[in-house]
């Protein structure tokens, strides 16, 4: 079955740590404090736009 190419990658929390999480490119970026308007901020800004 092929990969999805247009699936945006997830917005989650890190359990351990209680931060936002992003994996891009098999890459975690950590975000800062989970469900925050400044982590989302973050978030928007990793992805790629297109």
């Amino acid at each position: 079955m092929p990969r999805l190419v247009d699936a945006l990658p997830k917005y989650r929390k890190h359990k351990a740590s209680g931060q936002a999480v992003v994996t891009l490119n098999g890459r975690d970026h950590y975000l800062g404090p989970h469900g925050t308007s400044a982590s989302k901020a973050f978030y928007d800004r990793l992805l790629p736009s297109g």
